[in-house]
């Protein structure tokens, strides 16, 4: 019985995960999906703030931060653009990864349209469009903290465009 439940558990399984490519993943043919990360810049910097690197790769953006004092902030825009022949629809909120668990909660970030609109899941990426996303990290420091100068702070913010259909 056990064997059953659990074969019965791996073939729904295996469904699922056939739908989810059938519906998500797989291109039509004749049609392709092409969405691209480009035009990485940084437009402001408050205080005492240094990187180390800033990088556009794949579908996320990343940086190594260095911050001072509390209210250092630095801001970057980059352009997504869909260059395929299927609308995309952003599948999840942006993915904030951060690797330095001490300064996590010092951190902030948020990442916006250039025009200061949410970016949020379901936002759409039309065939031949262009968005512009600005991205802002600070130095919060509401524990009173020593201060993180020579010390970088990894960040990496996501996003996950699939075919809108």
């Amino acid at each position: 019985m056990k064997r059953l439940i659990i074969l019965i558990v791996f073939i729904v399984l295996l469904i699922g995960i056939g739908v989810f490519w059938f519906i998500f993943i797989r291109v039509p043919k004749g049609e392709e999906f092409d969405i691209k990360f480009t035009n990485l810049q940084k437009i402001a910097v408050n205080g005492g703030t240094t990187e180390e690197k800033i990088e556009l790769k794949d579908n996320c953006f990343s940086t190594r931060t260095s911050f001072v004092k509390k209210g250092d902030s630095v801001e970057y825009t980059f352009d997504a653009i869909n260059d395929g022949t299927i609308n995309a629809k952003l599948f999840l909120d942006p993915i904030y990864l951060k690797a330095d668990m001490y300064f996590k909660k010092h951190i902030a970030y948020s990442i916006t349209y250039q025009n200061g609109d949410k970016v949020q899941k379901g936002d759409e990426l039309k065939v031949g469009e262009t968005k512009v996303f600005k991205v802002r990290l600070s130095y919060e420091n509401n524990a009173d903290i020593a201060t993180v100068d020579s010390q970088f702070f990894e960040s990496k913010v996501c996003l996950l465009y699939l075919q809108n259909r």
